[in-house]
C-alpha cells in the first residue's frame, strides 16, 4: 500500500471527487479497504452516494462496527444509509448510537435485516 496515494483516496472521498476516486482505484498500490475502510467512511460521512456505491464492493462496510452506516445516518444522508444498511451489521451498536440517529432514518435501518 502506498500511504501517500491512500491519503489522496481518503481525501478525494471526503471532498466527493468521484473522478479522482475512480482514477486512484486503478492504481495497484491503492487499497480501497485500507485503514479499516477509511475511504468508505469519509464518503458516507459526507453523503457522497456515488462514491459509496463504487466503494461498497471494494471495501468492508462492517469495519469499525459499521461506522460508515452510522455516520451517514447520523448526518441525515438517507440515500447513503440505504445503500450501506443492506451490507452492514448493526448488531454491535450500543443504545446511544441508535438514539443519536434521526428517527426516520433509525426506523428504516432497524427494519432492514442485518447481515
Amino acid at each position: 500500500m502506498n500511504h501517500h496515494l491512500q491519503r489522496q483516496l481518503d481525501d478525494a472521498c471526503w471532498i466527493g471527487d468521484a473522478n479522482l476516486v475512480a482514477h486512484l482505484l486503478q492504481h495497484p498500490e491503492v487499497e480501497p479497504a485500507g485503514h479499516h475502510s477509511t475511504a468508505l467512511l469519509h464518503a458516507a460521512h459526507r453523503g457522497h452516494w456515488q462514491i459509496v456505491e463504487i466503494l461498497i464492493p471494494l471495501s468492508n462496510p462492517c469495519d469499525r462496527n459499521s461506522e460508515a452506516l452510522w455516520r451517514a445516518a447520523k448526518h441525515g444522508h438517507r440515500r447513503v444509509a440505504r445503500l450501506l444498511a443492506a451490507v452492514s451489521d448493526t448488531s454491535g451498536w450500543q443504545p446511544w448510537m441508535w438514539e443519536e440517529l434521526p428517527e426516520r432514518i433509525r426506523h428504516s435501518i432497524q427494519r432492514m435485516p442485518t447481515i
